[in-house]
């Protein structure tokens, strides 16, 4: 094989592999937005930028700093902000259009709260639903509906079936997204206690903490369960509950074969 074509399939190779990867930043498409700047920040400081660009198909329900003031000023613990930012976060593709043109006018959307195994039952999940006058609402699963007080607002930055930014008018919260998560507190107090203390002694480990027990297993088994619920994100996108594409593996598995089979025909 001429050595020009071999390094010409070597291209389209790389090249399709690169299309496997998700291509957006969220960091970068909420910069060009001044009065989305806070949640852009809070996004990143708690990791969840890291997991929005991880993933082919998103759609990101941003707020503006007032409101994201509001929330700060309430002082929740990191994980806590990190659940109620993570219910902004729908792991299926919704612009302005598919928002108004829902089947039967609602819908019920997996998060990455959901996604993430955290969320008790499907109290990850948030219903979108369009209300009289055309105003669309988005309320968590566990929030009686009568209390819907967030709404669209306007469509910030659409890539179809990519990544979709949408503003809405106030912060999306429920209670099982604010609740302390015991196994995370659990952590602080052991590091401390070994920093204090030193070593524990045999003693100290005769009865495990029942926060511990069967975590690993549970929390496994719950992700497993919810990663299929949720309307249209838990049939696109439930499967893939971890940050890389789907295709990726894939991908590279052709491009290490086609790279063997360009090398022995060299």
């Amino acid at each position: 094989m001429p050595r020009a074509r071999v390094v010409h399939v070597m291209l389209l190779l790389f090249v399709a592999l690169g299309a496997c990867r998700a291509t957006h930043n969220i960091t970068a498409i909420l910069a060009d937005h001044r009065e989305l700047a806070e949640f852009g920040r809070q996004l990143t400081a708690t990791g969840l930028a890291d997991d929005i660009d991880g993933r082919n198909t998103i759609t990101v329900l941003a707020v503006d700093d007032a409101h994201m003031a509001q929330l700060r000023a309430r002082g929740l613990p990191r994980e806590a902000l990190r659940h109620v930012l993570s219910l902004h976060v729908l792991v299926d593709y919704y612009d302005d259009a598919k928002l108004h043109r829902l089947p039967g006018g609602s819908a019920v959307v997996s998060t990455l709260f959901q996604a993430s195994g955290d969320a008790p039952g499907s109290e990850g999940m948030v219903k979108i639903a369009v209300r009289r006058g055309g105003r669309v609402a988005f309320v968590p699963q566990d929030v009686d509906d009568a209390r819907a007080n967030v709404f669209y607002v306007k469509s910030v930055h659409e890539a179809p079936y990519n990544i979709s930014v949408l503003q809405v008018s106030a912060v999306i919260t429920s209670p099982a997204a604010e609740a302390p998560s015991s196994a995370t507190e659990s952590k602080p107090n052991s590091t401390d206690a070994s920093s204090k203390h030193g070593p524990p002694n045999a003693g100290a480990h005769a009865a495990p903490s029942p926060v511990g027990q069967g975590s690993s297993s549970d929390d496994g088994a719950d992700e497993g369960k919810k990663s299929g619920d949720g309307g249209d994100g838990g049939k696109k996108n439930g499967a893939s509950v971890g940050a890389a594409p789907r295709g990726l593996p894939f991908a590279l598995a052709f491009l290490m074969a086609a790279s063997v089979i360009l090398v022995v025909n060299w």
